[in-house]
């Protein structure tokens, strides 16, 4: 059994500029709370999308179609922006990920927004997994699209964020046939982990960790004060946004400006 976060954004506003430490943050959270595996799906449209993937290249040994990090694998992913309103969540090796960004009229990572059908029919033959991310979110419900299109997604997501949904999600995956996945949707380091899969794995690797997807070996499970830690994450969240639109920089690894004085001498 492997404990995987299979929903994280190694950047806190899909805004900012990529900084590599927070990967390094990440995989330290990671590693505390007890995980196997995460899964780094940043926005396919966000800033700097393909920074993550090339600096996990550069950085860290690759194996089995995954990287790693003193133990933890980091699983290539992406979130996709549905134009109807709705995301998903795709996990697959770094060379499938940038074919799926290309196959469309215009590439994802340039902000293109497909239908939820033109998604699925284009990407039916990669190999990805397919997960719906937080299904009764409101503006980005799953439920307003045909069933016969929702079943051929791969899973169904317990996110990390929507609290007293879980039941609705069991009965729907249960209704769809689909199986569950736990994501924590960690925007921030000290969030990942408070929802994720457990997944009936002997080792991590990309084509097992697909298969074990689509087969519905998978669980999930929730981590000690997950409420007080998604809280606390989103007010951090909020206060680094605030100051960087205060500011007009990312706070986070940016060189601070010089102050220029007004006053007269």
């Amino acid at each position: 059994m492997k404990r995987i976060d299979t929903h994280s954004h190694p950047k806190m506003s899909k805004h900012f500029k990529f900084d590599p430490v927070s990967v390094e943050r990440m995989v330290r959270m990671a590693r505390r709370v007890g995980l196997d595996g995460l899964a780094l799906t940043e926005h396919f449209h966000a800033t700097d999308f393909w920074a993550v993937h090339n600096h996990l290249e550069r950085t860290y040994p690759l194996e089995g179609g995954v990287f790693w990090a003193d133990g933890l694998a980091l699983i290539p992913g992406a979130e996709i922006n549905i134009r109807e309103g709705a995301h998903i969540i795709v996990l697959g090796d770094v060379a499938e990920l940038r074919r799926l960004d290309r196959a469309f009229a215009e590439p994802l990572s340039h902000r293109y927004e497909p239908t939820f059908r033109e998604f699925l029919d284009v990407s039916e033959y990669f190999e990805v997994a397919r997960i719906g991310a937080h299904m009764f979110r409101p503006k980005k419900e799953l439920g307003k699209f045909r069933i016969d299109d929702l079943r051929r997604l791969h899973a169904l997501e317990v996110n990390g964020k929507d609290f007293g949904t879980e039941v609705m999600l069991l009965v729907q995956a249960r209704a769809l046939g689909l199986p569950i996945v736990g994501g924590s949707d960690a925007h921030h380091w000290l969030q990942l982990g408070v929802r994720h899969t457990l997944v009936h794995l002997d080792e991590i690797r990309i084509n097992t960790v697909l298969k074990a997807i689509r087969e519905g070996l998978t669980g999930f499970a929730t981590s000690p004060y997950t409420p007080l830690r998604v809280r606390a994450a989103k007010s951090l969240k909020t206060a680094t946004k605030l100051l960087r639109k205060c500011y007009g920089r990312v706070i986070a690894g940016g060189t601070p400006r010089p102050v220029v004085s007004t006053a007269s001498t």
